[in-house]
């Protein structure tokens, strides 16, 4: 009985440190290695882009695919670009503001990293992205049940930019 505990906890560490120890692709010649999502993720992000591939729900024909620009958020939804305030302390807090500058509401909550996955964690929900950043742009994709059918199954991108390196 032992023995097998002690076998199971060999096989699992080995594994960890082989996955620990995996080589990373080198970076481009000329180009800095890029930073971990956790070290680079810290600071204020306004949404650019969401769009959303909306499955078929229920054998249904209702497919389709909602998407927002930064050009007409506006208009379309009567408010500002979502704005994401990612504290180094792995606090995080989203703000939704009308076209007149009042606050709609607040999400807050924390936050964590685990290579390209962004887990969030609010009191009634967590959210979990595979986030790419790249030349202050951040690729937030995601299956979500965006149409309430009861299935994971809509496919969410949201690009986010980066307008600061600070969250006041």
């Amino acid at each position: 009985m032992r023995s097998t505990a002690f076998i199971l906890a060999a096989l699992l560490f080995t594994s960890l440190m082989l996955t620990q120890c995996q080589p990373t692709a080198e970076p481009e010649a000329g180009s800095a290695p890029a930073l971990p999502l956790g070290q680079v993720l810290p600071g204020t992000w306004e949404s650019i882009l969401v769009r959303v591939e909306v499955n078929t729900s229920e054998n249904t024909d209702s497919s389709y695919v909602f998407e927002i620009r930064e050009e007409e958020w506006l208009e379309r939804t009567g408010m500002r670009p979502i704005r994401a305030y990612f504290q180094p302390d792995n606090q995080y807090r989203q703000v939704f503001t009308a076209g007149n500058d009042t606050i709609i509401s607040e999400a807050r909550g924390l936050w964590n990293t685990f290579s390209d996955t962004l887990m969030m964690i609010e009191p009634k929900a967590t959210y979990q992205y595979i986030v790419k950043i790249d030349k202050g742009l951040a690729e937030f994709r995601t299956m979500l049940d965006w149409d309430g059918d009861g299935a994971e199954d809509d496919a969410y991108l949201g690009i986010h930019r980066k307008i600061s390196s600070t969250t006041d």
